[in-house]
């Protein structure tokens, strides 16, 4: 052992030399490539190698930090005897608590229970999700459902007041119809495809990078304009059209009436199409995080893309509800409003909104509910095993539309299918589908509590 010591240390100092040697001549080519690069592109690069080796020191002694301190643990082994007799081992740095389970009074295991309850719904989770708590996966369903509801129900509801209260039955309202119903049962896999094809690989890298970056083909800039100028005058035609064909009505035969109508209605649909692709084949935009790439910023899963997905898998939801709640309300008090001289829209808002609105309510809590238990589209569009960061914090901007988050359904789906000791994981999987089916219960029961108190507020106002 002696004569072997030497030895070895002679061949670790070989090695050494070796390395340091690698790492000079690298550095000379290094060195030899930024000869022939502007200085101030230089000087960027000497800080990133800076800041980069002090990061890479900083990550270096942690790690060494956390191999000392598991070390550490690892030399206090426990043995303790099972419920069934079996003697099981446990070292030091397993065990997460203790406590004297046949010694505890009534009282004693109360507080235990409520403790875990508290760690379960407080605490970030840990040990490959199997242990800790759900808190980010609670806020992150949270606030995409939030977000979600946001974007459904103003659409929605206009969506079914224009159906029920303006459009007159015809092939284009019968089209409209029909569309919502075929969107209502779409898979909702189909729509995470949607998402992903459509919001992330299109939209969210035109944001980015413009055009380019979504591959998308950029007009030449002569043709631009000259499709700016033709978006312009159709424009200003579809406008004048729809003043005077809503203006003169009265005057109007009934022949040019409905012709005046389609006409407009051509030359918004033209000029909505000239628009966005105006703004999708322009060639003056380059995005508005290209420093970013080719880390995208918004060219990938998120929250907001998520959100985007679910409000458009529950828009049938709110629109059917909504129509109900609007068809259940008698045309005598529509009658009634516009004898005493009101228009349309102030019987709208006032009588015909007032007294819709417990079905309206219960149309968003039910879409809020279908949103919440979503998993397969959130697969696709932003949900993540664990996130880092919360989607909203305390931070400006404080809602940070561009982070991925946690969500409960898929939380059980990982924790359930993917997780590598899935025996270990059965009793968060099950406590996470009770707290997943106590949030979507509670929705429904408070739709139920609001539509009724609601419908009794406005029972009692009749005669």
């Amino acid at each position: 052992m002696a004569k072997l010591g030497p030895t070895l240390v002679a061949a670790v100092n070989l090695d050494r030399a070796v390395s340091e040697d690698r790492i000079q001549i690298r550095l000379a080519e290094i060195t030899a490539l930024l000869e022939d690069v502007p200085a101030a592109a230089r000087q960027s690069v000497h800080n990133y190698v800076e800041v980069r080796f002090q990061v890479d020191h900083k990550i270096s002694t942690l790690q060494e930090r956390i191999s000392q301190i598991e070390q550490r643990n690892n030399r206090y082994r426990m043995f303790a005897e099972t419920a069934q007799g079996a003697e099981a081992e446990l070292k030091l740095g397993e065990i997460v608590r203790a406590f004297p389970a046949n010694q505890l009074d009534w009282s004693g295991r109360l507080k235990i229970y409520l403790a875990r309850w508290g760690e379960f719904l407080l605490d970030d989770p840990r040990e490959a999700n199997s242990e800790g708590g759900v808190f980010p996966a609670i806020w992150g369903t949270v606030a995409m459902t939030m977000i979600m509801s946001l974007i459904v129900v103003p659409f929605g509801v206009l969506a079914a007041l224009y159906l029920r209260e303006y459009a007159k039955s015809g092939p284009i309202v019968s089209i409209i119809r029909i569309s919502i119903n075929n969107l209502a049962g779409v898979p909702s896999i189909v729509f995470g495809v949607f998402g992903y094809g459509f919001l992330i690989l299109v939209v969210g890298a035109y944001i980015d990078g413009g055009p380019a970056n979504a591959n998308l083909p950029t007009m030449p800039s002569t043709w631009w304009w000259l499709t700016a100028t033709g978006l312009a005058v159709v424009a200003f035609l579809a406008f004048m059209t729809t003043s005077y064909s809503l203006g003169s009505r009265k005057v109007l035969t009934k022949q040019r009436t409905p012709h005046l109508g389609m006409i407009s209605l051509v030359l918004w649909i033209v000029a909505t199409g000239a628009f966005f692709a105006l703004i999708a084949f322009t060639p003056d935009f380059h995005g508005f995080y290209r420093t970013g790439l080719p880390n995208p910023t918004f060219g990938k899963g998120c929250l907001l893309w998520a959100s985007l997905t679910l409000a458009l898998l529950t828009l049938p939801v709110v629109i059917v509800a909504t129509e109900e709640a609007l068809s259940a309300v008698p045309n005598s008090l529509r009658e009634g409003s516009y004898g005493c001289g009101a228009s349309k829209w102030q019987t709208i808002r006032r009588i015909v909104l007032p007294h819709a609105l417990p079905g309206i309510m219960t149309g968003m809590i039910l879409a809020m509910a279908r949103g919440a238990g979503e998993v397969a589209p959130l697969m696709l569009v932003g949900v993540l095993k664990l996130a880092p960061e919360l989607p909203i914090d305390l931070h400006a901007p404080f809602v940070h539309l561009d982070r991925s988050f946690m969500h409960l359904g898929f939380h059980i789906f990982d924790l359930g299918f993917q997780s590598p000791n899935s025996e270990a994981a059965k009793p968060m999987v099950f406590t996470t589908t009770l707290l997943l089916i106590t949030v979507i219960g509670t929705l429904n029961f408070f739709a139920i509590w609001l539509r009724a108190r609601l419908r009794k507020r406005f029972h009692s106002g009749q005669f």
